[in-house]
């Protein structure tokens, strides 16, 4: 009885270690086996896989996928001396998976080296940059995807020369602000500069409305001066017609002429009430004691 018992013991044993051969491959996954933990190969195609039972070998699963890490927020120096508190996250990936468990050892690890890593190109790359070219109100001088495509660069540089096993496929930032300590002197800077910027466009506005009424007023002039002389011309037209219409009116009938002559003088020294004490023969008020010609 005990020596069945010690058989059915071995043999489940050995069943279970037997089964440490198997193990299976996801997707999302590369497995490492491990050589009495020295990474001797990778298998990356999922399904269900073979090895060499424990302790002989086993398996690390490393992550194939895009990867995200985010900084802590970190305060750097510009190249105009203002400081600035930046906060980056970058995305990255396994290439090696063998290259990245000899160098790091896991995926905390690698973190951490590419934090160190981030954080000095990032200082490096601020310092060559004015705040002006990080934040301004006019888009073409903002240099802040310059800046960030030099830090992914040096970054990558440095973790393939350093063959991590992994490289950056992009850095960007989540977070720029000044220090809590100076940001009051930045608004009152800000502010300092949209009110230079308003009373510009305040100038630029008088400057271009006084413009405007000096060429209205010199069109209203021009206007008035050609109308004028158009008046001027059809009035002489009109006098010199209504003159040829006398002319001919006193040659047709020169005594009748000559009596509404006097009637249209008397209208200019007579009004109602004017009182005339005059004897008959006064020319100008002949038409007040004599009948017009022809009647």
């Amino acid at each position: 009885m005990v020596r069945a018992r010690i058989r059915w013991l071995i043999g489940g044993a050995l069943v279970l270690w037997l089964s440490s051969m198997f193990f299976t491959v996801n997707e999302e996954e590369h497995a490492v086996v491990l050589f009495f933990g020295r990474p001797v190969r990778v298998v990356s195609n999922a399904g269900l896989k073979v090895k060499f039972p424990l302790p002989i070998n086993t398996v690390a699963r490393v992550d194939k996928r895009l990867l995200v890490y985010d900084t802590v927020a970190t305060e750097f120096l510009t190249r105009d001396k203002n400081n600035v508190i930046a906060q980056c996250y970058a995305v990255w990936q396994v290439t090696d998976p063998q290259q990245l468990l000899r160098r790091s050892g896991d995926r905390i690890n690698a973190e951490q080296k590419l934090d160190e890593h981030l954080t000095s190109a990032l200082g490096a790359a601020f310092s060559n940059y004015e705040f002006a070219a990080l934040v301004n109100q006019d888009p073409a001088k903002v240099k802040l995807g310059e800046l960030m495509q030099g830090v992914t660069q040096s970054v990558n540089d440095t973790v393939s020369k350093r063959q991590y096993g992994f490289n950056v496929v992009s850095v960007s930032l989540s977070r720029l602000s000044y220090p809590e300590a100076t940001l009051d002197s930045v608004f009152k800077r800000m502010r300092t500069e949209r009110k230079a910027i308003a009373e510009g466009y305040r100038a630029r506005g008088t400057a271009e409305a006084t413009r405007i009424r000096s060429e209205a007023d010199r069109q209203k002039e021009q206007i008035l001066a050609e109308a004028r002389q158009k008046a001027d011309q059809i009035r002489g037209q009109a006098e010199r017609e209504a003159a040829a219409i006398f002319a001919a009116a006193y040659r047709g009938n020169p005594a009748f002429w000559r009596y509404w002559r006097k009637l249209q003088a008397m209208e200019k020294v007579i009004d109602k009430d004017t009182t005339i004490y005059m004897t008959p023969d006064i020319e100008l008020f002949s038409p007040l004691v004599s009948p017009a010609p022809g009647q």
